[in-house]
């Protein structure tokens, strides 16, 4: 059976990709490759788990958490956190992908301090939810808080 337009074209787009690094190409590394191109946003290593086995390929939970880590140090796939209501997982996205260029700042409602945090899975979250919920996300959040030296300090007397 020949591969379709669309299958050849992928496995094209996966080994130009993954000539990018040192690591040989094996069809488990390929496979992962192929995964994480094909999605938008950053996934964790179970997705990439489930859409393995969907394919129907023949690899272990700990093969795809050891293939991300050897793409990650090779500078191919970014790994960034996920925060839900699981917990906070690693999330896996193509090193190079463009990300929503928004800039998140936790102001102190006190002083004015501020600190600005870069999470791309945090931003994409956001925007997310906003589409859903019909909101249109400025490029700059701030984010009322309160800093530590603010924080008025207990159990002193």
């Amino acid at each position: 059976m020949q591969p379709s337009h669309h299958e050849s074209a992928q496995q094209l787009r996966v080994q130009e990709w993954m000539r990018k690094s040192p690591l040989r190409v094996t069809r488990a590394r390929a496979s992962v490759a192929a995964v994480l191109l094909e999605q938008a946003q950053p996934v964790c290593a179970e997705v990439v788990f489930r859409c393995l086995l969907e394919i129907g390929e023949d690899v272990s939970l700990g093969s795809v958490y050891r293939i991300l880590k050897q793409m990650e140090e090779d500078g191919l796939v970014l790994r960034d956190r996920h925060v839900s209501s699981s917990g906070v997982k690693a999330a896996y996205s193509i090193a190079g992908t463009p990300t929503p260029s928004r800039s998140y700042v936790f102001r102190c409602d006190v002083c004015q301090r501020q600190q600005r945090i870069a999470d791309a899975v945090l931003a994409a979250q956001l925007a997310s939810v906003a589409a859903l919920e019909g909101y249109a996300l400025d490029t700059d959040i701030a984010i009322p808080a309160r800093c530590r030296d603010c924080v008025p300090s207990t159990g002193q007397s």
